[in-house]
């Protein structure tokens, strides 16, 4: 237990990383690649919860928020807030980007909903070609559909 809690201690914060630095920082190089395609907020909040879950027992994580979940990341606006829920969705990416996690995001998707970069939470990155791949593909990278 105290080596995993040195371990946990060990892991950057709120760096902004590549996906070479990502699949390096695990203890087993397990990076996760979670594709979330839901902007529903009880389900976006389960799917964060899980990401920010995950990278605090030391695994790199990144999300990639596309279709509608990209409405997840936005600064303002609704975002239902459930009784099990204990922070909106926005929150819960601020707090996982400032403790190292990955947030990249569809433009084209961003652009259906009429979002813009300076209308999301600090941090998230945008999403391209070869650079999204990059976190999918990285060495023994896990992937996950949200």
């Amino acid at each position: 237990m105290i080596a995993g809690l040195a371990l946990a201690f060990s892991i950057p914060r709120g760096q902004a990383h590549d996906a070479d630095t990502l699949a390096a920082s695990a203890p087993q190089k397990n990076p996760l690649f979670i594709n979330m395609t839901t902007g529903d907020s009880w389900r976006g909040w389960m799917g964060l919860h899980f990401a920010h879950a995950t990278l605090k027992q030391g695994h790199p994580v990144a999300i990639f928020l596309n279709l509608d979940a990209v409405k997840l990341a936005a600064k303002s606006g609704e975002q239902e807030k459930k009784p099990s829920m204990q922070r909106a969705p926005r929150e819960i990416l601020a707090d996982f980007i400032r403790d190292g996690g990955i947030v990249l995001m569809c433009g084209p998707c961003m652009a259906e909903f009429g979002l813009h970069i300076d209308d999301l939470v600090a941090g998230v990155q945008m999403g391209k070609p070869g650079y999204t791949q990059s976190f999918i593909f990285a060495e023994n990278a896990r992937t996950l559909t949200w």
